[in-house]
């Protein structure tokens, strides 16, 4: 941590002798004779001279000592003094202070005006502790404090914490609130490694990130890779969560009962874009995407107007069903389709036998209206219809069979206020009778069924089906409809593929390059 407050400690020589002729550079120690070993006499005028233990005290000697009282002290006695430490690199250097312990307790490193218990300032690496032991709980640097922050980092244009381990992490914070919080203009945290950026575990969050956009990441395979209670939660003022890569946002579970991505919202819980394929795809062994809510469990709106677009697009290769719906189903439109029956247990082996019938189809919107009759003593019998039937229908037709013996059958009175008669030329006559009309309600005339149509650009010179033994004309092009296979678009990568996120190819800090932690 490094800032222009600090004092720079080089120092020119003559200011160096000149320091030295207010704070002579010498040492207690025991009284001996001139010239013996450790002692230096001055002889000269500005010469220092040595100074001696004080009377009752045990001195100090550079050669060592073995016992020294607890009340004998190295330092200054007068008020407001330094204890400063000078050394001399080399014959063509002048002598320079290399380490200062100011009179309050602080002690510097490479600068004059220590702000913190421990001031380093280098022009490489301020502060560098190692651990020789090879076990997890050695530790290189410890920070703790009671109401702050247990290590502080701080840089104007490179790293304000750098942790690098080649067997295990390379910053590990805990703590009962938050294990590591970080702030940047840009990013609060960056993280590169070989197999993790970062991992971070919690018993709230694993990873708790705000901002515009909440977290940002990028990876060669997952962008973020999560586990834990809620593997990823991202909140944000405009993105929870961004992803971007190959897979932009991968999640995986390991849990058969858990959920590899989880989205929660105020209106989506999940909200996916795709300009080219799918908004939302969704890949399993069992069901692709899973939808369940109280009132629309799925909701598709196609928004082109044009024909060939689809809400809804399903593919399956028969007997398969492309759609089974398990209840009642309505469509609100237009059903067309290649063609139609109904499937039921077979009433007379319900275990074992399906029974299907086929629709009856017309080119009409046809109703069909029917039932049984027999005429009076005078061959006469009236037949009432639905109380909508007229409101509902036109063009009516009639269908009338005698049954059990021959005669002869009439409509002797045509559709009027939703009934009919008919008339027999013998009494007791049982007939059968039929009537149909064309539907006539709003939506039949707004939307009639046509019943020859051209086909356009995208079907011509396409068959929707063709028949295995239809000869030359299996040779014919089955039209396609649909957003296409997925080998078309860019298949995600699966929890498989992409194991355990990859390092980015690079850092995303633009102004700063790495400095070596472990450089001297």
């Amino acid at each position: 941590m490094s800032e222009n407050r600090h004092t720079s400690t080089e120092g020119t020589e003559s200011e160096s002798t000149s320091f030295e002729r207010r704070f002579p550079r010498r040492m207690l120690f025991a009284t001996a004779a001139a010239g013996a070993a450790g002692v230096a006499a001055g002889t000269a005028a500005t010469s220092a001279a040595p100074a001696v233990a004080a009377p009752g005290t045990t001195a100090w000697m550079l050669g060592g000592n073995s016992t020294v009282a607890s009340t004998n002290f190295l330092g200054p006695t007068n008020s407001g003094a330094n204890l400063v430490f000078k050394t001399k690199v080399s014959v063509a250097t002048g002598v320079t202070e290399k380490m200062r312990l100011t009179s309050v307790g602080r002690l510097g490193l490479g600068v004059t005006d220590p702000q913190a218990r421990l001031d380093a300032v280098s022009s490489t690496v301020g502060l560098k502790g190692t651990c020789t032991s090879t076990t997890s709980a050695g530790r290189g640097v410890v920070g703790t404090a009671s109401g702050g922050y247990g290590v502080y980092g701080l840089s104007s244009n490179g790293y304000g914490v750098w942790g690098e381990s080649s067997g295990n992490v390379g910053v590990f914070g805990k703590g009962s609130y938050t294990g590591v919080w970080a702030r940047g203009t840009s990013y609060g945290l960056i993280g590169t490694d070989g197999t993790y950026g970062g991992y971070l575990n919690g018993s709230s969050y694993g990873l708790y990130a705000s901002g515009p956009v909440g977290v940002y990441a990028s990876g060669t395979t997952s962008g973020v890779h999560g586990e834990g209670a809620t593997g990823v939660e991202g909140k944000g003022s405009s993105t929870g969560v961004y992803g971007s890569g190959p897979t932009g946002v991968s999640g995986y579970s390991a849990d058969p009962n858990g959920n590899a991505v989880y989205g929660g919202g105020g209106q989506y819980g999940v909200h996916g874009v795709n300009g080219r394929t799918a908004g939302v795809r969704g890949d399993s062994n069992y069901v692709g995407v899973w939808a369940q809510a109280p009132t629309f469990a799925l909701y598709a709106e196609s928004t082109a107007a044009a024909d060939g677009n689809y809400a809804i697009f399903a593919k399956a290769t028969a007997p398969a069903y492309a759609v089974f719906a398990q209840g009642n189903a309505h469509v609100n439109g237009t059903l067309s389709k290649a063609a139609g029956s109904f499937r039921i247990d077979h009433p007379l082996d319900p275990d074992n036998k399906w029974l299907s019938h086929s629709f009856v189809e017309s080119p009409d919107m046809m109703n069909v209206y029917n039932g049984n009759v027999t005429t009076d003593g005078s061959g006469n019998a009236t037949i009432d219809l639905p109380s909508y039937f007229s409101a509902l229908n036109r063009d009516f037709r009639y269908q009338l069979t005698v049954i059990g013996t021959f005669a002869q059958a009439i409509v002797s009175q045509k559709v009027d206020g939703n009934r009919f008669s008919i008339k027999t030329d013998k009494p007791k006559i049982e007939v059968s009778w039929q009537v149909t009309g064309i539907r006539k309600d709003d939506y039949a005339q707004d939307n009639p069924i046509v019943v020859e149509t051209t086909k356009d650009k995208t079907e011509a010179g396409t068959r929707q089906y063709v028949a295995a033994n239809a000869g030359a004309r299996s040779s014919a092009k089955v039209w396609q409809p649909g957003p296409g296979a997925p080998t078309d678009s860019t298949a995600p990568v699966t929890p498989a593929d992409a194991g355990k996120p990859e390092a980015p190819t690079q850092r995303p800090l633009a102004k700063a390059e790495a400095v070596d932690p472990l450089a001297p």
